[in-house]
């Protein structure tokens, strides 16, 4: 009796449509009273199946919305068979049972059923029950779909925030470890647009952690290299990949085609593989596949799960290679940098090959060789100073690397191949014959060096090659295509960089040209104007002239002293020209020029604000005059405070400024100059004993002018000429009177004295003959008192007299007579005459 139940009858409508449910009974009575239940309840029965087969076919053809399904089937299947696909198949049933033992009723328990009804059983309890199972089943729906969602957020979290590959491989293997327990990981990842791709293996220990596994550690220790260069190249490049499981026969069909499987199965004995695509936003095939080393094989709901998190896996992959991405244009953005810092300052290809190098290591990690070869250079020498070696984490030249290396195999091995240098190229793996011929590094150093993979790249400069960059690596792929593209792009900055360096070279060889012009012109010129134009023959004078010559070439502090007007600045740059500092200008200071208030700061410098009104750094003379030379003029009139500053940077080479915050080394030479008696002065305690031994180290005394009279004519026609030019005259000579007077004057002022004299006797001579305009009256200006007191020579006869001046002219102009800084121009006298003198005197050379 069929019993109706208006309470319990789900509602029909239009936007309700009836539930359709399947009954799985053997027994036709039973089956055929449910489906008269059902259908006055308002449900749609799919249909009627007595066994496993029948049930699952009904199945295949619609599928139901609930199933009732009696435990005891008749046949080898059972209704518990049913109940655990239905469970995998995610379908709601209820079991029809009656009489169960404890032992049928733990089994059933196992499938998860919704619901049970008992033989015999009423229509009130089929369709309440059938209720409480689309219930549970509904509501279990959306707890997995929640449960699904959290587990998705805790995959994302856990993994989304590696930008390391190795790192993320890891957090991924262990999500997944969680949720499909496997022994092995492979994931590689594919880039077919940068030509590349990057594999990483793992295997779970036994403490549950993961470690990575190699190539050469999965094909086993007497792997050949042409099988591991066979499993590098099984990379995936297509998409038409499809998820599966692989178990028994399947696994066995997949090994025979797939040599990482095979590699697996072989040496660690799995032998159950799952199989997942994962596909990212930039064009690429990433493999995810997992493998198992015990008997349970992986089931369609281990797939599922996979399923579930691979779209987090894929974001956090896609994270990667965008941050991989970015962190590749900044790391090129340096190693730019660090390549234009190291052609700066205008060193030589040697120097800065190896820092080249550096820099580009840190892009490309894992170079062992560099070279930059110049094309169509003739030679080897340039391209072996252009080519370092790693040798224990630094970059040597390679012929100190290898001192026994010949460069001329670099001559001859070069010339041919640089054709094949012009155009990028990329070797890697196991070369063939032809391609071996083309590799720089393999020719050159394949055996010495164990390299294995390189590659090159032109460097071109205004549309034309002039350089190759290669790089090489002993590991067998080292490089990828991507790498090339990175060897390219940072050769426009060494381009750019090799440019200035040839244009500084070439800027150099003319800069040197132009300095050994100068230098030629200026030894012609004091060639032709005597010894820095210091005029004079006369003994005292070539005394100064030898002291000069052999304190200039050290270092050493020079004193010069003598009468105010001798000419002392002159022998300080003297001293300053045959000196290793005359590439630089001397620096002057007139200590007696400046007040005591000011004189520091002039020679040390200031700080901004280190006192009132100094409103700007300023640099000291000493500085300005760093790896120069230094002419301190009038050194006694320094006051006391600061001549124990002066000993100061004498002794330590270093000076401080005023307000500065240190010492600042300086290498300068000192030559200081005085008309005043030191020690005369050290002994009346105006200036320190200790300072006048430090600038005591070589003295050199400018005699006064009336010790060394016989350069009193010389002098006197070397000022009238240049008066003469700025006058806009010209003077053949001077009256016998004023020479008488030129020669007898003591001349106080010494040179400088006689200068005036001849200035003021041009301005107002009304003809060419020079006369003096009034007479010079003897002892007019007591002269000063020698720095040195000399005994005065005996007095000589005349003939003894003009035979020392003739000797010391002919000694001056080299044994020369006439013609430009001849002897007679010297002498001011016709080269006839002096030959007329010198052959009454008996002079016929200077020996």
């Amino acid at each position: 009796m069929v019993l109706s139940l208006p309470s319990m009858v789900p509602p029909s409508s239009e936007l309700a449509p009836a539930a359709r449910v399947l009954i799985v009974e053997d027994e036709f009575l039973i089956a055929n009273n449910l489906q008269r239940i059902l259908g006055k309840a308002g449900y749609q029965v799919t249909g009627l199946a007595d066994s496993v087969a029948e049930a699952r076919q009904a199945i295949a053809e619609a599928r139901p919305d609930v199933v009732l399904l009696d435990i005891f089937l008749q046949g080898k299947q059972t209704g518990l068979d049913l109940a655990a696909w239905l469970h995998e198949e995610r379908i709601p049933f209820v079991f029809l049972s009656a009489n169960l033992s404890d032992e049928v009723l733990e089994a059933a328990k196992v499938t998860q059923p919704f619901g049970f009804l008992n033989k015999p059983f009423r229509a009130k309890d089929v369709l309440t029950t059938l209720e409480i199972a689309r219930y549970r089943h509904a509501h279990s729906a959306e707890a997995r779909l929640r449960q699904q969602q959290q587990l998705q957020v805790a995959v994302n979290n856990a993994i989304i925030t590696f930008q390391d590959r190795e790192q993320l491989s890891l957090a991924i293997a262990a999500q997944i470890d969680r949720l499909v327990p496997f022994s092995f990981l492979s994931l590689r990842i594919s880039l077919p647009e940068d030509q590349s791709f990057y594999w990483v293996m793992l295997r779970k220990t036994a403490l549950g952690t993961f470690e990575r596994v190699y190539p050469p550690g999965l094909l086993g220790p007497h792997a050949s290299d042409e099988l591991l260069e066979q499993l590098y190249q099984e990379a995936p490049t297509h998409l038409e990949e499809q998820p599966g499981i692989f178990a028994g026969a399947s696994f066995e069909a997949l090994c025979a085609g797939s040599l990482t499987a095979r590699a697996f199965r072989n040496t660690f004995g799995v032998r159950s593989w799952l199989l997942r695509p994962v596909l990212l936003k930039r064009r690429s095939v990433t493999l995810l596949q997992l493998a198992r080393t015990d008997t349970a094989a992986f089931t369609p709901s281990d797939l599922e799960a996979i399923n579930l998190i691979v779209s987090q896996i894929a974001l956090a992959l896609d994270n990667l290679l965008a941050c991989e991405e970015i962190d590749a244009r900044r790391r090129l953005k340096t190693a730019e940098l660090a390549v234009a810092s190291a052609f700066q300052n205008g060193r030589s290809l040697p120097e800065i090959v190896p820092q080249v190098a550096a820099a580009v290591n840190e892009l490309l990690p894992g170079i062992d060789l560099l070279s930059i070869y110049q094309v169509g250079q003739p030679g080897a020498a340039r391209a072996l100073e252009g080519t370092v070696q790693k040798q224990e984490g630094e970059f040597v030249p390679l012929a100190a690397a290898n001192p026994g290396q010949a460069g001329t195999l670099w001559a001859q091995q070069l010339r041919g191949l640089e054709p094949w240098l012009l155009q990028p190229t990329l070797h890697v793996g196991r070369l063939a014959p032809e391609a071996q011929e083309q590799c720089l590094p393999c020719r050159l150093f394949g055996e010495h060096l164990g390299l294995r993979s390189s590659m090159h790249v032109p460097i071109v400069i205004k549309g034309q090659p002039v350089a190759s960059l290669v790089v090489a690596s002993k590991a067998l792929y080292a490089f990828t295509h991507k790498d090339l593209q990175t060897l390219q792009s940072l050769s426009n900055e060494l381009a750019l960089a090799l440019e200035n360096l040839l244009a500084f070279e070439r800027i150099k060889h003319l800069s040197e040209q132009l300095e050994q012009e100068r230098t030629y012109l200026s030894e012609e010129l004091k060639t032709s104007h005597h010894f820095e134009e210091i005029i004079g023959t006369s003994p005292a004078l070539l005394t100064v002239f030898e002291s000069i010559a052999q304190v200039a070439p050290t270092d050493y502090t020079v004193l010069i002293t003598g009468e105010t007007g001798t000419g002392k600045e002159l022998v300080a740059r003297a001293v300053h020209n045959r000196s290793g500092r005359q590439g630089r200008t001397m620096v002057k200071v007139n200590c007696a020029a400046l007040p005591p208030q000011l004189i520091e700061s002039e020679l040390f410098g200031h700080e901004r604000g280190s006192y009132t009104g100094a409103t700007d750094q300023r640099i000291g003379k000493f500085e300005l005059a760093h790896g120069s030379t230094i002419f301190l003029d009038e050194i006694g009139e320094l006051p006391l405070e600061l001549q124990a500053k002066l000993l100061r940077v004498l002794q330590e080479k270093e000076v401080e400024r005023i307000g500065g915050k240190g010492p600042i080394a300086v290498d300068v030479r000192v030559i200081a100059a005085t008309n005043r008696h030191l020690q005369d002065e050290v002994a009346a305690g105006r200036f320190r004993a200790d300072l006048y031994y430090r600038l005591n180290v070589f003295p050199v005394r400018v005699p006064a002018l009336r010790e060394r009279p016989g350069d009193i004519l010389p002098l006197t026609a070397h000022f009238l000429q240049r008066i003469g030019k700025k006058l806009g005259k010209t003077f053949t000579g001077i009256a016998g009177t004023a020479r008488q007077q030129l020669e007898q004057y003591a001349w106080p002022g010494n040179i400088r004295e006689l200068e005036h004299v001849l200035e003021r006797a041009a301005i107002m001579a009304r003809s060419s003959t020079l006369e003096l305009p009034e007479p010079l009256l003897a002892g007019a200006v007591s002269p000063a008192r020698p720095v040195a007191a000399e005994p005065v020579a005996e007095v000589k006869s005349m003939e003894e007299a003009m035979r020392e001046t003739i000797m010391g002219a002919l000694t001056r102009a080299n044994n020369r007579i006439r013609g430009r800084g001849g002897a007679a121009e010297l002498l001011n006298l016709k080269p006839t005459t002096l030959e007329s003198r010198m052959k009454k005197l008996g002079i016929s050379s200077v020996r």
